[in-house]
């Protein structure tokens, strides 16, 4: 059977596929919010300890300060602004992607 087929404009995805990656998603969100708190943790014990840089093997860490940001309003600016909206943004390309949420 095939992944992914279309018949009459109506895309069906193999059952099994569907499985495999609501498992996958899943799991990923599970690693992640461990990672997560792994990472916050190391952090908390770095700043506790004025630690800015840690190798163990593989693994480098580096501290980075929090810092503040500046940022452009787009939006704003274009609808007060339009013609120096327009005069200073820049189009990219970005590649085509797909998004999947497992709920």
């Amino acid at each position: 059977m095939e992944l992914v087929t279309v018949e009459n404009g109506q895309i069906t995805v193999a059952e099994d596929v569907v499985n495999q990656i609501v498992t996958f998603q899943k799991e990923k969100l599970k690693i992640d919010l461990v990672e997560k708190e792994l990472k916050e943790k190391l952090k908390e014990a770095m700043e506790n300890n004025n630690v800015t840089k840690l190798e163990f093997g593989e693994l480098k860490v580096s501290y980075r300060n929090g810092s503040t940001r500046t940022t452009v309003d787009s939006k704003l600016l274009q609808t007060e602004l339009p013609d120096i909206y327009e005069e200073y943004s820049k189009t990219s390309n970005v590649s085509s992607s797909i998004s999947i949420s497992v709920e």
